[in-house]
C-alpha cells in the first residue's frame, strides 16, 4: 500500500511539474501586473482569464480525460493512432467554428464580459489561446500515453517558457497595456503546437471512423458541458459580483481566488493526472479499495495542511506578491477559498466511479445542481456581505456538490471514506485558522514563532485523535531516522 501511495505521488509529480510551473509563472507575473496595472486592469485580465477558459472547455470537448478512457487500455498502436485521428479532427473542426464566432461576435463579447466595448481585440486574442491550448492537449496526452514524461514536461516548458518571456517583454519593456497579456498567450501555444507537429504526425493515422466518433461525441459531450458548468461555478459568483461591488473589490476577489487556487495547482491537479492513469491500472487489484480509502484521505490532509500553512503566512507573502496595497485585504478571502478547494479535491473520488461506468451524464447534474444552489444563493446574499458572501457560498457549493457526487455514486462506490478523519481535518482548520486571524500579533518574530508552534499543534491533535495509522507513523519515523538523522524507535 505505501508502494502505491509512493508511486502515485511520483507520478504527479512528474507530471505535475508542468501544472506547478504555469502556476509559478501566475506568481511570478502578480508582482508585474499589481505595479503596472491599476485594479480595474487587474479585475478585466482576471475576468478574461476565466473567459478564454470557457472558450477552451467548448473546444476541448473533453478530449483529455476521453483520450485516456479509450486509449489507455487499447494494446493495438493502430487503432490508438486511429482513435486518436479521430479525436484531433472534433477539435480541429471546433476550433474552426470558434474562430468563426470571435470574427462575428468579439464586440458583443466585450460588453457581455466587461461591462465596456472597445476590447473586442484581446476577446479575438482569448479565442486564439482557448484553440491552440486546446490542440496542444493531444500531443501532451499522447505523450502520456506513451509514458514519456520527459518530453510532456519539454512541451510544456517551452510553452510556459515563451508565454512568460513574451509577456514581461511586452509589458514590462515595452509598457504595453493589459490586453498583450493575452497576446502573449496566443502566440506561446500557437508556436509549440507548430514543433509538436511532427511528433503529432507519428502518432495520428487518417481514419474518419463514424462509429468511433459517435460513441466518443456520446461519452465527451456531457463531460464537456459538465467542465462548462464546473467552470461557472468556479467563477459565476465573480462576474455576479460585478452588479454588485466596485471594480476593486472585484479585483480582490480575483487575487484571493488566484492565490487561494495555489493548492490545486500544486497538489490537486497533478494528482489529477496522475490518478486518472493509476486508477486504470489498479482497478483490478486486490488491494485497490484499500488505496482508494487512503488516497482519498491523504489528498485531502495534504489540500487541507498545505492551506493552513498558507493561510498562517498569507498577511507577509500577499505583500510581496501584490504590489498594490489596495489588493492586501485579499488574505482575509484567501484561507476560504484553500477550504473550499479542498473539497474540490474529494470530489474526484466519486468522479472516477462515474468514468468507471462511463456515466458522465450524472456528473453533469451533480454540476448543474451545484450550480443552481451557487446561483441562487450568490444573488441572495452578495449584495448585503459582498466578496465575504461569495467566498463563503464557494465552500458550500463545493460541499453541496462532493455530498451529491456521494450520494449518486453510492451503488458504484469504490472507494470508502473515512468520514472521521475528514471532519476532524476541517474542524481543525476552521479552528486553528480563525485563532490565528484573532490574535492578531504585533511583533513579526513573535507571530511567527506562535504560527510554527500551532502547525507542529495540529500536526500533533491529529496524532492524539488517531488519524496516523501505526504502519503510517513508523514510515515517517524511518523516513525521519534516514534524511534527519534522528534515532526514533521503529516498533
Amino acid at each position: 500500500m505505501i508502494k502505491d501511495i509512493k508511486n502515485t505521488i511520483k507520478q504527479s509529480a512528474i507530471y505535475g511539474l508542468s501544472r506547478i510551473g504555469i502556476r509559478a509563472a501566475s506568481f511570478v507575473l502578480i508582482p508585474i501586473y499589481t505595479s503596472l496595472f491599476n485594479t480595474d486592469a487587474i479585475a478585466n485580465i482576471n475576468l478574461l482569464e476565466s473567459f478564454w477558459q470557457y472558450i477552451f472547455t467548448f473546444i476541448l470537448f473533453g478530449a483529455e480525460a476521453a483520450i485516456i478512457n479509450f486509449c489507455a487500455k487499447e494494446s493495438d498502436v493502430s487503432k490508438r493512432k486511429k482513435l486518436l485521428f479521430n479525436f484531433f479532427s472534433i477539435l480541429f473542426l471546433n476550433s474552426i467554428l470558434f474562430i468563426a464566432i470571435a470574427k462575428l461576435l468579439s464586440v458583443d463579447l466585450s460588453a457581455l464580459v466587461l461591462n465596456e466595448t472597445g476590447f473586442g481585440n484581446v476577446i479575438s486574442y482569448c479565442f486564439l489561446i482557448s484553440v491552440f491550448e486546446a490542440l496542444l492537449i493531444i500531443p501532451l496526452t499522447i505523450a502520456r500515453l506513451n509514458e514519456r514524461p520527459a518530453l510532456y514536461t519539454l512541451i510544456v516548458l517551452c510553452n510556459l517558457v515563451l508565454n512568460i518571456s513574451l509577456q514581461i517583454y511586452f509589458i514590462f519593456f515595452l509598457k504595453y497595456n493589459f490586453e498583450y497579456v493575452f497576446l502573449a498567450k496566443f502566440i506561446a501555444p500557437a508556436f509549440t503546437l507548430l514543433i509538436c507537429v511532427p511528433y503529432l504526425m507519428q502518432n495520428l493515422k487518417i481514419n474518419f471512423d463514424t462509429a468511433a466518433l459517435r460513441e466518443i461525441v456520446r461519452y465527451s459531450l456531457p463531460l464537456m458541458i459538465a467542465m462548462v458548468l464546473s467552470l461557472l461555478l468556479n467563477s459565476v459568483d465573480r462576474f455576479i459580483l460585478v452588479d454588485f461591488v466596485t471594480k476593486q473589490q472585484v479585483a480582490i476577489y480575483t487575487i484571493a481566488y488566484s492565490i487561494g487556487s495555489v493548492t490545486n495547482a500544486f497538489i490537486l491537479s497533478p494528482y489529477t493526472l496522475a490518478m486518472n492513469v493509476i486508477f486504470w491500472k489498479k482497478i483490478e487489484d486486490e488491494n485497490f479499495k484499500r488505496f482508494m480509502t487512503k488516497s482519498s484521505t491523504y489528498l485531502f490532509f495534504s489540500m487541507i495542511f498545505s492551506g493552513l500553512i498558507i493561510s498562517f503566512f498569507m498577511q507577509y507573502v500577499i505583500k510581496i506578491f501584490v504590489r498594490n496595497p489596495e489588493l492586501w485585504y485579499a488574505s482575509n478571502i484567501i484561507p476560504i477559498i484553500l477550504f473550499a478547494n479542498s473539497f474540490v479535491a474529494l470530489f474526484l473520488f466519486p468522479t472516477l466511479d462515474f468514468y468507471y461506468k462511463k456515466k458522465t451524464n450524472t456528473i453533469l447534474l451533480i454540476i448543474i445542481l451545484s450550480l443552481i444552489v451557487s446561483v441562487v444563493l450568490n444573488l441572495i446574499f452578495i449584495k448585503y456581505f459582498g466578496i465575504y458572501a461569495a467566498s463563503i457560498i464557494t465552500v458550500l457549493s463545493y460541499l453541496f456538490m462532493f455530498l451529491t457526487g456521494l450520494f449518486f455514486s453510492r451503488n458504484i462506490r469504490l472507494t470508502k471514506y473515512e468520514p472521521n478523519k475528514l471532519i476532524l481535518l476541517s474542524v481543525l482548520y476552521i479552528v486553528f485558522v480563525y485563532s490565528s486571524f484573532w490574535m492578531n500579533i504585533q511583533n513579526l518574530y513573535l507571530d511567527i514563532f506562535i504560527k510554527v508552534f500551532l502547525i507542529f499543534l495540529y500536526l500533533f491533535l491529529l496524532y492524539l485523535f488517531g488519524f496516523f495509522e501505526k504502519i503510517e507513523i513508523i514510515k515517517v519515523k524511518e523516513i525521519s531516522n534516514k534524511y534527519l538523522k534522528t534515532k526514533f524507535s521503529i516498533t
